[in-house]
């Protein structure tokens, strides 16, 4: 295992701060138009954090210690609480679209994020989890954490557009694209260190590029209330 360098570990907090202010942002909007989906956003936006927090304290425990102090369930358990936060923030956020739009929301809101959460810990179990030897469950928990943020973006990205503001539609998609990235490189069995400041320096300018968009569109639609 490589030695991360104090400069990395330190970095890696930038983008956790910088996607945990997005998400907040966009739990403020949803907490203004329902409350008990607001509570799921925020739900969302707690596990999301938890999960690049604990990610990053653990490359930085890393980094001071010399590797010598390795929490495993804070660096594997990366994809689980950023899968399922991010589920619960894209159900979230479709559910106040409707209201929104003064559609019928789905009655029993909880039913089918769970349902969606619990499918893929059914897969998760079946391929090893909570073994962290075993990666085959990780990329599954990655790929719900793809998906997820990627429904997420797109239905952003459309209000966004509907509400007529390009740049912010424009910020979104970049996210989007960091997001299909990062699923790709972090697939990659060997994480070098050079890899690694690759990663974190795209999702710096993705979540940035998040944070900011959703900063813009909480001021549009708060503004306007």
């Amino acid at each position: 295992m490589e030695t991360y360098s104090l400069a990395l570990a330190l970095e890696d907090f930038i983008p956790v701060i910088f996607s945990s202010l997005g998400i907040w942002f966009i739990s403020q909007m949803i907490v203004r138009v329902d409350a008990e989906i607001g509570r799921m956003s925020q739900i969302g936006w707690l596990l999301i954090t938890i999960g690049g927090t604990l990610k990053a304290v653990w490359k930085l425990l890393m980094a001071l210690s010399d590797a010598q102090t390795n929490i495993v369930f804070f660096d594997k358990s990366l994809f689980v609480w950023m899968g399922v936060g991010f589920v619960l923030m894209s159900y979230a956020v479709s559910y106040a679209l409707r209201v929104v739009d003064e559609r019928n929301p789905r009655q029993r809101i909880w039913l089918w994020p769970l349902i969606t959460i619990a499918t893929f810990f059914v897969g998760g179990f079946a391929t090893g989890f909570p073994d962290f030897a075993i990666s085959t469950w990780r990329f599954l928990f990655l790929g719900m954490l793809t998906i997820a943020n990627v429904v997420l973006a797109a239905l952003l990205i459309r209000r966004a557009r509907r509400m007529q503001m390009p740049l912010v539609a424009a910020l979104f998609l970049v996210n989007i694209v960091v997001v299909f990235a990062l699923s790709g490189l972090a697939r990659i069995p060997v994480q070098t260190i050079p890899l690694q400041w690759t990663e974190q320096l795209m999702n710096t300018v993705g979540q940035a590029a998040f944070m900011y968009a959703a900063w813009k569109l909480k001021e549009r639609v708060m503004g306007s209330a």
